[in-house]
């Protein structure tokens, strides 16, 4: 996203600043952003989105999944991202550490973790990855440990036989992958110390999970957008307004985002809870049957200690915090005791996979499972009224009627992420133009 008059700021003048709301001035001067209008067009620009593929997605670290899912050694799960032709699996070596290779076979390129269907993602267990179609095996480091009919072969190299290794590391439970030769920054550097601070949240006491996903008709920023700001929310969600308010003026809006953060390219907000003094409706019929609502089930496990990376804002009736970790992962750690993550994933440049996955304490009867699964439908409630708003947006921007749009300062979360992509695909644009100088 671009501004009329760019106000650029170089990553050693960002640093790992930690921008706050001066007493006077706005959330988006305080994050080093020009206020005028801005323009959309890399939402479906085609020649932006096959950079974007470059400059955003192989030169950033991408989040994979939770530690959860490799509960044992030769656990595994494969991630297809067909927009960057590249398939993968993660696994947990007898060292119990966890890896990521290329899911290619180095004899004759076969996929080699895959089930009834080559293009669905699978997981499961193995001592040894096996190769379906001529039986080559590798140990779960990657080396090949055995080859059929050996002696038909000429000279090989067995070093050279091993499994391509993907970068990869761990940050509170997470699985993230790095595409680049090697990482311009290592994970922890990478994601800010405010940021790391929230290993101490107790995420493994949260493994109940629920998941769903879809493709939608939407750039994958657009989506990100629809989380990063609540202005949209008493027109596209109005059954959370509070009917006893006036719907006008700025009892329309149920409540505004006291704090927003900026932490290099990633970003957040603190919002209040079920226990602020909101305008919004408190309990729906449902809600009051099921004690439980969008913000969870009302009666919060003991989970002890939510850590100190929580509410750094330090706001009055904290209840959410929503983190955006650039460039497609989504982090909101609510105040009742569990964390819902999103994944956007692309497609094309005007469509995108989505992942919601909400976690939980594991419930120890009906009764609680019943709360979870109304908080869970609950938010996949919302997600499904954004789709269609996220999905008009994405067709009418794309007309190119217009050629720039007017953002609030509330809608600041929203600018600084199509600002950091644009200006990742400025700085590779100027990386090639000098290639292309220097030859």
């Amino acid at each position: 996203m671009t501004t009329t008059q760019h106000n650029e700021l170089t990553d050693a003048e960002v640093g790992l600043q930690e921008f706050e709301k001066p007493s006077t001035g706005t959330w988006t001067e305080s994050f080093g952003l020009d206020t005028g209008p801005v323009s959309l067009k890399d939402i479906y620009d085609p020649e932006f989105y096959e950079l974007e593929k470059e400059a955003v997605f192989k030169r950033n670290w991408l989040y994979m999944g939770r530690v959860e899912r490799l509960t044992r050694k030769g656990s595994y799960f494969t991630k297809e991202l067909p927009f960057l032709n590249l398939s993968l699996f993660v696994i947990r070596g007898m060292d119990d550490k966890i890896r990521a290779f290329h899911n290619v076979c180095s004899h004759r390129g076969n996929k080699l973790l895959w089930d009834d269907n080559p293009d669905n993602e699978t997981s499961g267990s193995c001592r040894q990855i096996a190769c379906k179609y001529h039986g080559w095996r590798y140990d779960l480091e990657g080396q090949v440990s055995y080859i059929h009919n050996a002696p038909e072969f000429f000279d090989f190299d067995v070093e050279q036989l091993k499994l391509p290794e993907i970068h990869c590391d761990t940050w509170a439970g997470f699985i993230f992958i790095n595409l680049e030769e090697t990482p311009s920054k290592a994970l922890r550097e990478y994601l800010t110390p405010t940021v790391a601070k929230l290993e101490s949240y107790p995420f493994d006491q949260m493994t109940e999970v629920y998941v769903c996903e879809e493709t939608i008709k939407s750039n994958w920023k657009v989506f990100i957008d629809a989380y990063q700001e609540l202005y949209h929310v008493p027109y596209v969600h109005s059954k959370m307004n509070n009917p006893d308010i006036d719907a006008t003026g700025t009892d329309k809006v149920p409540f505004m985002i006291p704090m927003f953060l900026r932490y290099d390219k990633h970003r957040m907000y603190s919002s209040g809870g079920p226990k602020a003094n909101l305008k919004v409706r408190s309990s729906r019929p449902l809600d009051e049957l099921f004690s439980s609502s969008f913000y969870g089930p009302t009666d919060a496990p003991d989970v002890g200690d939510l850590g100190d990376g929580i509410n750094p804002g330090n706001i009055e009736n904290w209840g959410l915090d929503n983190w955006q970790l650039y460039p497609n992962f989504s982090l909101q750690n609510w105040g009742l005791g569990w964390y819902v993550t999103y994944e956007h994933w692309p497609v094309s440049a005007t469509s995108h996979r989505f992942v919601l996955s909400q976690y939980f304490v594991p419930p120890k009867n009906a009764r609680e499972r019943l709360a979870q699964e109304h908080a869970a439908l609950s938010v996949r409630e919302f997600v499904i009224q954004d789709v269609g708003s996220c999905q008009a947006l994405q067709s009418a921007v794309g007309t190119g009627a217009r050629d720039e749009f007017t953002l609030n300062d509330q809608e600041v979360l929203v600018r600084h992420l199509h600002h950091c992509a644009v200006q990742d695909v400025e700085n590779y644009k100027r990386e090639l133009e000098a290639q292309e100088g220097g030859k």
